[in-house]
């Protein structure tokens, strides 16, 4: 098992309250994640729109590379963003909501009324 290194964690290091640090940094990575989701539904257009798919069994069938990459490459990344977009998609029972819904909401700080 390794060792915890403080200098490892150094910069992510505050006297913020826990719940406070971990409310901030999830919002954080909220706001970073929704471009990504974006650029990830353009590209599975342009993917879909420009038939990358018989691009790449062309390029198989051939047995040369697709823009440099590998058929297995493009496989993977083919049906790896394919599930992705499933999973964003699928209900999960215990929130009713989808990844989708959480990822993509705004969230607001509550005041707490005294």
């Amino acid at each position: 098992m390794a060792l915890y290194d403080p200098a490892l964690y150094a910069d992510q290091l505050s006297e913020l309250p826990a719940e406070v640090e971990v409310a901030t940094t999830a919002l954080k990575f909220l706001r970073e994640l929704r471009p990504i989701l974006a650029s990830l539904g353009a590209m599975q257009t342009t993917w879909h729109a420009n038939d990358i798919p018989a691009m790449v069994e062309a390029a198989a069938a051939a047995g040369q590379p697709l823009a440099g990459h590998t058929a297995e490459s493009w496989l993977a990344w083919g049906t790896v963003f394919t599930e992705l977009q499933t999973w964003l998609v699928t209900p999960i029972a215990s929130i009713q909501a989808t990844p989708l819904q959480v990822l993509m909401k705004r969230y607001t700080a509550q005041e707490v009324q005294a």
